[in-house]
């Protein structure tokens, strides 16, 4: 088991670096220029700044030494400077993450809420019209993208209630209210779409629950009702 580890450890190195260096070549055939998009005013640019800005980033230098610069960075943890905000590129990422974390944690809660009550009554009434609707809902959420279903809220609440999103984030920690009140309608999107996978799994494995030995029905014939009980040995 150590070996197996310890190997699985080892084959980390060699795709980690081939990542790396598909990523960095890719970086260099994508069409343009950073600096000359920075510096660039109109149909003219002073070639003499941006001469200097391509020195001061290292872009002047072989590219087997912009690599090797480049690796060193991410080994040290170093990312280097925003071209557009001047700030580390680590902050940068730090403000996002948070963002991103509670959007997932929220969605991740939405989906279960969803999928979880709405898979079980969609096998307990199996063949119904309750499950026709349950099913159609969750193949209405695998064929709808999030960001479209982002886009059709936005414009749902700016055209019927006229009422518009706030551009501006809110950390949760600093009013909780208006956090949430920003934070539920993307989480609901991307909730939405992920119940449906969900919801689908949880019809599934509740139905073949139901067609175990050990499951007894009851009541008239074609109720639909179910209760779940123990055979005695």
């Amino acid at each position: 088991m150590r070996r197996y580890i310890l190997r699985r450890l080892l084959l980390m190195i060699p795709t980690l670096l081939g990542v790396a260096v598909l990523v960095f070549l890719l970086m260099r055939v994508v069409p343009g220029d950073i600096v000359e998009m920075r510096f660039a005013e109109g149909q003219f640019f002073n070639a003499e700044l941006v001469a200097k800005e391509r020195a001061r980033l290292g872009l002047d230098h072989p590219l087997w030494r912009q690599f090797l610069d480049w690796l060193w960075g991410i080994v040290q943890l170093d990312f280097g400077l925003s071209m557009w905000s001047g700030n580390p590129i680590a902050h940068e990422i730090a403000l996002r993450l948070q963002l991103a974390l509670q959007l997932a944690l929220m969605a991740t809660v939405v989906a279960v809420l969803l999928a979880i009550p709405l898979g079980t009554l969609a096998a307990l009434r199996q063949d119904t019209w309750v499950d026709y609707v349950t099913r159609g809902f969750a193949i209405a959420g695998l064929a709808t993208p999030s960001f479209w279903l982002g886009i059709i809220m936005f414009l749902v609440l700016l055209a019927v209630f006229r009422w518009i999103l706030p551009m501006v984030f809110t950390p949760l920690w600093d009013n909780p209210w208006q956090n949430l009140s920003q934070m539920i309608w993307p989480a609901l999107a991307v909730g939405y779409r992920f119940s449906a996978v969900a919801m689908q799994m949880t019809r599934s494995a509740m139905l073949e629950v139901l067609r175990e030995e050990y499951i007894r029905r009851r009541g008239p014939r074609g109720s639909g009702s179910a209760s779940l009980s123990s055979v005695m040995p």
